[in-house]
């Protein structure tokens, strides 16, 4: 497959399997995972370490998840941070709960992202929710804000809270997909049948908070409804991916590893299914505002009165 413009995804022709160097630095905050920072190689490379931002997750359906979006990302080009699987030994995680310290293993499994340090030169507002407004209203204000709300639609994710993103003093980053997908993680082991298929088109979340934050602060500006277009002129980077990660399989010879890597092709395939159907869905978000499924708060419901009009839009076949 042509990959004219894409030489920023070649580092992925390989599977994306990393080392921890060094004992990682718990990182503190409001996490629902252990998180630690940490010096990150492949294993018999001679180049640099990468700084890196590692979590465990207990499930390996939320690595695959993870991996994926940030693969998928890429491919689309949005600011999400490049993301792999990081091995490390139980004695490099301070704090890893205790289950996991008593394994019959020595390595963990861990996703880790590359660490946009965040900008701590802006005053921000100390309250909780003055901070949450104040990163809402900056967000919102640029590019990124309506480009992720259009993305969390593509991946039908309902966890986007204001801690989960990041300005380094220039862009805005997203991180932390783990609860997206979920449909294509029910249907997994039925992916090839068209039920299943469908099943994956047609999940829609019953939140986008960032997209509901973008349409409360930019009723007539965000111009999310032309992103479905423009990253469909860039799937054929994502299926470069796709055809990338199919070839994962195995390359390890650690099962777990290599069934995360498998799992991880999976997802990226639904994420390529559902690109399609993502401008029938940013419709139905936008067009029927007044919806209990569409809406995340009795606020912004209550903003959107009047009668919800219907959408004309033909939702997409598998």
């Amino acid at each position: 497959m042509a990959t004219d413009g894409a030489a920023d995804l070649q580092r992925w022709r390989e599977a994306p399997v990393y080392r921890l160097l060094s004992t990682g630095l718990p990182l503190e905050g409001n996490h629902l995972n252990k998180v630690w920072r940490g010096m990150c190689q492949k294993p018999g490379s001679t180049e640099p370490g990468i700084p890196m931002v590692v979590k465990w997750l207990s499930k390996p359906e939320a690595l695959a998840t993870e991996l994926a979006c940030t693969l998928a990302a890429r491919a689309l080009k949005l600011q999400v941070p490049a993301g792999a699987l990081v091995l490390a030994e139980r004695g490099q995680l301070p704090r890893l709960p205790q289950r996991v310290r008593g394994a019959d293993t020595d390595l963990v499994m861990c996703f880790g992202s590359e660490l946009q340090w965040p900008d701590d030169t802006t005053a921000r507002p100390k309250q909780a929710d003055a901070a949450e407004e104040w990163v809402w209203n900056k967000l919102c204000a640029t590019a990124q804000g309506p480009a992720g709300g259009a993305w969390d639609e593509l991946l039908a994710n309902t966890d986007r809270h204001c801690e989960n993103v990041v300005f380094d003093g220039n862009r805005w980053w997203l991180i932390d997909h783990e609860a997206a997908l979920s449909s294509v993680a029910r249907v997994m082991k039925q992916f090839a049948q068209t039920a299943a298929r469908q099943s994956v088109i047609d999940q829609h979340s019953k939140q986008n908070k960032l997209a509901s934050e973008v349409l409360r602060r930019r009723p007539s500006d965000h111009k999310m409804d032309t992103l479905p277009a423009a990253w469909s002129g860039l799937r054929t980077r994502l299926r470069w991916l796709i055809e990338q990660a199919q070839r994962w399989d195995g390359s390890t010879q650690m099962l777990p590893v290599d069934n995360v890597l498998f799992m991880t092709s999976i997802y990226l395939s639904g994420i390529d299914l559902r690109l399609p159907a993502l401008h029938w869905h940013l419709n139905q978000r936008m067009q029927i505002p007044a919806a209990d499924s569409l809406w995340n708060s009795s606020s912004n419901s209550a903003s959107a009165k009047g009668p919800a009009r219907r959408s004309t839009s033909r939702r997409p076949r598998a």
